[in-house]
């Protein structure tokens, strides 16, 4: 049994979508020794060689040409087969550098100059910071027209999936190479059966509508998990994935989950460096490693252990959790047992937090990362703390109620989130996180204020309908994801030192800080402006999200004028607004009544709110 819709792309962040390529190539360790299963060292193979490099080079080079990409991509390959023979190269991702590079004319046209100047590490980290999400220069991503699909792929079926990886690439910088071969594979196989569906059409669009949702979830969920790295360091990536395989495979011992951990966090920092053929390689190799190891990990992966490797990832990491064995128990009073924790180097530390967090992940499969975050964390201090008393046991008396806290608080915000969605549905919940997110982040504009606080509202929609166990996770999931993006709009264009300090202080405890952060109190409300608030006659044609919409622009525009507005003075308003309404657009002259009336209405309401 599959994991419900509501619950994929949330859990996909413990994995990635892994496809065919070929064999590993590098064996590392971490800082203790932990060695990887990534212990081969083939190379890659020809299949998939040009669209991997048409991915590196069109994510890296977004405004590039489709001829110019075919080309650094040619040369690129071309240049790895003259320097070793086979294009076995221990740095693959620095000769595609080299070719974008190399290209002067090319690197001066798009403005690389700057980054192509400078060599090595400093280089890549410079045309990754270049990197950016659906950029102005490039038009948005419209999957290929009906009447242009069928001909394009019947004369030319390799060119045309190339073309379609192309363009998803240059547009989606952060989103992962397996992922974008996945996706080109399921265009593969859509467009010949839609071109002879008797319905052609309609098949299209239904096979489109499933893709751009994986497109965009992936590709939102990819620079969330590059974004996090980026910030918080691969140590916090790999506690996250020791929580999330501890909770996917619990009858897997602590050294095993260590190896996983290790190798799926270095896939990801591939992934996230641009290396797109590493990513891809060692992502195979992970998968190999998890069907092999059924016995010890988790036998629920053996329907997907038989599918082709292009599917078999996105089978893997979308199965449900396995089995937890009998007996499981953990009492985290007792798991230190006579140790003294004070004594422990911190290397030692550091495992055995490792340790506590497998425990607790495969005895709690269902709590959300975040929470098991927060309470390893409250047990460390607590055992710092004791560690230090004289009565440690009687110090450690209330452990489990300070820890049982975190799960309370996170089970409690989702009643209240899906009490509030049941009672006043997806518009009045939107309405209300509007007015709690335009006081923590006045300085957004109205468009990213409405499409932040509906992302919140679809969390309510998709994991409301789960059963109370798991709304939790999906919650929490969700909204770190939501948040993260909060986060980098931040990052490029700063809001606030609330946002900031969110942002900034704690992975575990970015949810919590935001709802916790109730109104920016430096915020300066700007002198009041007719402008924002002159009504038209358009208003009487708009019609379903569009009159909402512009409800919920007049509804921002007053909480940025009056932040401290009570409940009481927006229901005023909001009758007063609807009066003017039903008045306005039963007149024969719409547009004199609005004329007349509106400021009027902008008077009263000026008088009310005090502005």
């Amino acid at each position: 049994m599959k994991q419900p819709a509501t619950m994929k792309w949330s859990a996909s962040i413990s994995f990635l979508l892994l496809l065919n390529f070929a064999e590993p190539r590098v064996l590392h360790t971490n800082e203790f020794g932990i060695e990887s299963t990534l212990d081969s060292s083939q190379c890659p193979t020809e299949k998939n060689m040009f669209n991997v490099a048409t991915i590196v080079v069109a994510q890296f080079v977004q405004d590039a040409t489709k001829a110019e990409v075919n080309k650094m991509s040619s040369d690129a390959l071309a240049a790895m087969k003259e320097n070793t023979g086979d294009g076995c190269l221990e740095n693959q991702l620095s000769v595609f550098l080299d070719e974008i590079c190399h290209e002067t004319e090319l690197f001066n046209k798009y403005g690389f100059s700057g980054c192509c100047n400078q060599s090595g590490v400093e280089r890549h980290q410079c045309l990754l910071a270049r990197k950016k999400t659906a950029p102005d220069s490039v038009p948005p991503f419209h999957f290929p027209e009906t009447a242009e699909s069928c001909p394009a792929y019947e004369e030319n079926r390799a060119m045309s999936i190339n073309t379609f990886i192309y363009d998803v690439s240059k547009r989606n910088p952060f989103l992962y190479a397996p992922t974008i071969l996945y996706l080109a594979a399921q265009y593969d196989k859509a467009v010949p059966a839609c071109c002879k569906a008797d319905n052609m059409e309609e098949c299209f669009q239904t096979k489109r509508a499933s893709m751009a949702k994986e497109l965009r979830e992936g590709s939102m969920l990819n620079e969330h998990v590059c974004a996090v790295i980026r910030k918080f360091g691969s140590r916090n990536l790999q506690a996250v994935l020791i929580i999330k395989l501890s909770q996917k495979f619990p009858k897997a011992n602590i050294t095993e989950i260590r190896k996983l951990a290790l190798d799926v966090a270095h896939i990801h920092e591939q992934c996230c460096h641009g290396n797109a053929m590493e990513c891809l390689q060692d992502g195979e190799s992970v998968m190999t490693h998890i069907c092999s190891q059924q016995e010890i990990l988790s036998s629920k992966t053996a329907e997907c252990c038989k599918l082709p490797t292009i599917e078999l990832g996105y089978c893997i990491i979308h199965a449900e959790n396995g089995d937890k064995p009998e007996g499981l128990t953990l009492n985290p009073s007792e798991f230190l047992g006579d140790r003294n924790f004070a004594q422990f180097s911190s290397e030692e530390k550091l495992l055995f937090m490792a340790s506590f967090l497998h425990e607790y992940s495969r005895n709690h499969p269902n709590l959300p990362v975040s929470v098991i975050l927060k309470t390893a964390k409250s047990y460390q201090e607590i055992l710092e703390k004791c560690s230090q008393s004289e009565t440690p046991s009687k110090c450690q008396d209330n452990m489990e109620e300070e820890l049982q806290k975190h799960i309370q608080e996170s089970q409690a915000l989702a009643k209240q989130s899906c009490d509030l969605y049941q009672k006043l549905g997806p518009y009045y919940l939107q309405n209300l996180f509007l007015i709690g997110y335009t006081r923590k982040a006045p300085q957004l504009t109205s468009a990213e204020l409405i499409d932040l606080t509906g992302k919140m509202v679809s969390i309510a929609s998709m994991c409301c309908q789960l059963s109370e166990e798991k709304r939790s996770a999906c919650g929490e999931g969700l909204a770190d994801i939501y948040i993260g993006h909060l986060c980098l709009r931040h990052e490029a264009n700063p809001v606030n030192s609330g946002i900031n300090h969110c942002c900034s202080s704690s992975y575990s405890n970015r949810r919590l800080c935001i709802t916790s952060f109730l109104r920016d109190e430096t915020y300066v409300p700007p002198p009041f402006s007719e402008d924002k608030f002159i009504f038209h006659k358009d208003l009487c044609q708009a019609q379903g999200r569009a009159l909402q919409t512009m409800k919920q622009e007049l509804l921002i525009n007053l909480v940025k004028q009056k932040p401290e507005m009570t409940e009481e003075q927006h229901a005023a308003v909001t009758a007063d607004f609807s009066g003017l309404l039903e008045k306005c657009c039963k007149d024969q002259d719409q547009e004199a009544c609005f004329a007349k009336e509106g400021p009027k209405l902008i008077s009263k309401t000026r008088e009310a709110l005090g502005v």
